[in-house]
């Protein structure tokens, strides 16, 4: 009888301590969602069909009528910002007091992590600095002519497929292998072409990263539970062999440069000019160069930060930029009107400049509008993380974040709340027009984020989609088929990326 009381008293203290984080909120005079034993306020945490997204959106939503407020994740607490002015504090004005992403990475077993997504604090900002002339209109101009080849097989791709099947294709496979192929050159070096072959071993190694498990969302929700979990399953986290695959590959591309004096304008020669030079020419028509300052901490560009760099890269890459080209071809086929208006602004621009180049991809402004309302609609990234790195009080409030605290940006929300996008679920480029975009609230659209720590690779991400999506519709036309999923259903991931469940499938009409 003493052994069962004893267990009894053992499981009820046990219980207390674990169910006690559950007033934090509370005991702080914070709005904020219930959490309850051992989920949190996530009962779906472990879902395989819920998108985090929504399920972000559902606080969001009872949390109306409050500039913040509260969530559980299993056991830790969360702060959600609803307010905008808030938001520009935290990724801007007072963005000292939050100048790392939530990623809970160990940088000494897993070198492939050393990269601008995850690097935190002084690290962080040196690698930022020696990183950020390779993104600029300058180089990724001088990158132009690689995208271009991928953009020809493209076209010639396409063709092909529409004079097959009725010239129905799936076209997230199709678009995701042609920037496959883009990220392949411009970040590696590497003349791949899995547009014409799906069993491109750089593409299934994409396709494995993104795939979808149960058993990882249960994971996931171990580790929300049992926080110290992650840092005993070391085989959970373990990528000893596709480091090594990608440090080899890296290496040797490097070598066979430096001894042959190669130089192909791309993302891996600025990484290899780092290395040796430790600056980058920030402009090509200007000895301008962006160096470490003293006050800066000293980051060695060697073999292991290259492949870091080259992976996010890889990484961010693969999936981003195809799906919002898959996105958008998929609400254009559904508005025959729109794609009418973007085909003839492709046609005028052509003319003008005898072809697509570096500026004719820039003087598309109803194009900018599709692409701008289709990451609106679907935001690659539905939530960006910050976590406070120095007690902050809100402004305006008695309330301080404590250190240590994940404050969480709904991006799905504000793009889809109707206080700042009307009828959020209508596909409405005219948002973004010249007469229309002044009027949108500042920090309610952040489909690349805001502040210091948004997306470097922007401008080639927008390049990256803007080539691809101008290659299909100049000469092609697409429409739904009865094989078309409508409306688009999202899978739930670990990732904060967006993924569809699923393939887009279309038809083709050459025009």
């Amino acid at each position: 009888m003493i052994y069962l009381i004893l267990a009894l008293a053992i499981i009820w203290t046990f219980w207390k301590l674990y169910t006690n984080v559950y007033h934090y909120w509370e005991t702080r005079g914070i709005p904020y969602v219930e959490g309850k034993f051992p989920l949190g306020s996530d009962p779906c945490l472990c879902s395989p069909s819920k998108f985090i997204g929504l399920e972000v959106q559902e606080h969001y939503k009872k949390l109306m009528g409050h500039p913040l407020g509260g969530i559980y994740v299993g056991r830790r607490p969360d702060l959600i910002v609803r307010d905008p002015k808030i938001i520009k504090n935290i990724m801007v004005k007072d963005f000292a007091h939050f100048r790392n992403r939530s990623i809970d990475l160990s940088f000494k077993e897993n070198p492939l992590t050393q990269h601008l997504f995850s690097l935190e604090g002084s690290k962080w900002k040196a690698l930022r600095v020696k990183l950020t002339p390779t993104f600029t209109s300058g180089k990724l101009k001088l990158m132009y002519s690689l995208f271009v080849e991928c953009a020809q097989r493209l076209e010639r791709k396409l063709q092909e497929d529409s004079m097959k099947n009725d010239g129905v294709v799936d076209i997230k496979d199709t678009i995701g292998r042609f920037t496959t192929d883009i990220i392949g050159s411009c970040a590696f070096g590497l003349e791949i072409d899995s547009l014409n072959n799906p069993d491109e071993p750089f593409r299934k190694i994409g396709m494995n990263l993104f795939k979808q498990r149960i058993k990882k969302r249960i994971i996931e929700m171990l580790f929300s539970v049992i926080p110290g979990l992650r840092n005993n399953i070391k085989s959970l986290r373990k990528t000893e062999e596709f480091g090594n695959m990608f440090m080899t590959c890296i290496n040797e591309t490097i070598e066979f440069r430096e001894k042959n004096n190669v130089r192909r304008n791309d993302f891996l020669d600025l990484l290899i000019e780092l290395k040796n030079q430790g600056h980058l020419i920030a402009d090509p028509q200007k000895d301008v160069k962006v160096e470490e300052s003293d006050h800066l901490e000293k980051i060695e560009m060697d073999l292991g930060m290259i492949t870091a760099q080259c992976f996010v890269f890889f990484i961010a890459g693969f999936e981003t930029s195809s799906s919002v080209q898959s996105y958008a071809l998929y609400e254009l086929a559904y508005h025959q009107v729109v794609q009418d208006k973007v085909r003839r602004e492709i046609d005028k621009v052509i003319d003008k400049f005898g072809g697509v180049n570096y500026q004719a991809l820039h003087e598309m402004p109803y194009l900018d509008q599709v692409i701008n309302e289709t990451i609106r609609k679907y935001p690659t990234l539905h939530t960006l993380t910050r976590v406070c790195t120095k007690p902050y009080q809100v402004p305006g409030t008695k309330f301080v974040i404590e250190e240590g605290i994940q404050v969480l940006i709904p991006v799905y929300s504000l793009h889809h709340d109707p206080q700042y996008f009307p009828d959020p679920e209508r596909f409405d480029p005219d948002r973004f027009s010249d007469n229309n975009k002044s009027s949108i609230t500042p920090f309610t659209f952040l489909p690349f984020g805001e502040g210091p720590r948004n997306c470097i690779g922007m401008r080639f991400g927008l390049l990256q989609t803007k080539i691809g999506l101008v290659t299909l519709l100049k000469n092609q036309r697409v429409i739904p088929t009865s094989q078309t999923k409508s409306p688009l259903v999202f899978s739930n991931s670990l990732s904060v990326i967006s993924q569809n469940e699923g393939s887009i499938i279309l038809k083709l009409e050459s025009v």
